[in-house]
């Protein structure tokens, strides 16, 4: 967030006042040298938390936009020759913090029953910071009631959402739990695709390879998708055959037109 504040104030700040003498504005009041103009609008993708960057930059006359992308994945993922149906699918998130983020997003696009959209609960203790081994989910939209999934089927189909990652351990650990909670069958038979839309993994080629490591010992039917918004990072992924890097290019092209 402080990143993302500093680059939109940044962006939207008109250029220095070049030395007198000689014009200094040009018709519309901007600077002549050096010729910036700061844009009026701002575009973020998938922002972590969009609040504190919604009024960043209000009084140097731009404002801000942010869409997410997750809703257009959904559509690729549902539109895919492999799709298993709503009655086998589900959607898990890591915590119950991307639960709320987008939630409403899979009902809209997979129409998926609220028990096949499940959520995982973190526990404290002191300054560690782990995964309950339990899934949830709310019995409801209003979100009144709680109630918790106890079990997979081998055929079952698992999506794993969330906006970024840094070491990929939430995920991998949400898999571990999904695994373990297959009936009649091997966890890693049954196919399951993590989705972030930023792989930040801390600007590091070596977490970069700790995140492949952690996903091919999970089985060749967990798949990783990401998209190519940090390229330093998801460049490092590219040919494996357990990663899928999609390019935002033409989800932008869209959003600007």
């Amino acid at each position: 967030v402080p990143t993302a504040q500093y680059m939109a104030r940044l962006l939207a700040t008109p250029g220095s006042v070049p030395p007198l003498p000689g014009p200094y504005d040009s018709l519309d009041g901007m600077p002549l040298n050096p010729l910036w103009r700061p844009p009026l609008e701002l575009l973020f993708i998938e922002l972590h938390e969009e609040a504190p960057i919604s009024h960043s930059v209000s009084d140097l006359g731009a404002t801000i936009r942010m869409e997410r992308f997750l809703p257009r994945y959904l559509d690729t993922y549902k539109a895919r020759a492999g799709y298993a149906g709503k009655a086998q699918t589900f959607v898990l998130f890591p915590d119950k913090g991307a639960y709320k983020r987008y939630a409403e997003s899979v009902t809209e696009r997979l129409k998926l029953d609220c028990d096949h959209i499940l959520y995982i609960k973190k526990t404290r203790v002191g300054d560690q910071i782990g995964q309950e081994q339990k899934l949830f989910f709310e019995e409801s939209a209003e979100g009144h009631t709680e109630a918790e999934k106890k079990a997979f089927h081998p055929e079952d189909h698992v999506l794993i959402v969330d906006d970024f990652t840094n070491s990929g351990s939430t995920l991998f650990g949400a898999v571990n739990l999904v695994q373990k909670m297959v009936e009649g069958g091997s966890g890693k038979d049954m196919s399951v695709t993590i989705f972030v839309s930023h792989l930040v993994a801390t600007y590091d080629p070596k977490a970069v390879d700790a995140i492949r490591t952690k996903l091919h010992a999970l089985g060749p039917k967990t798949r990783f998708v990401t998209t190519n918004t940090i390229p330093s990072t998801t460049d490092l992924l590219k040919g494996d055959p357990q990663v899928e890097v999609i390019d935002v290019a033409d989800f932008i092209s869209d959003l600007v037109h």
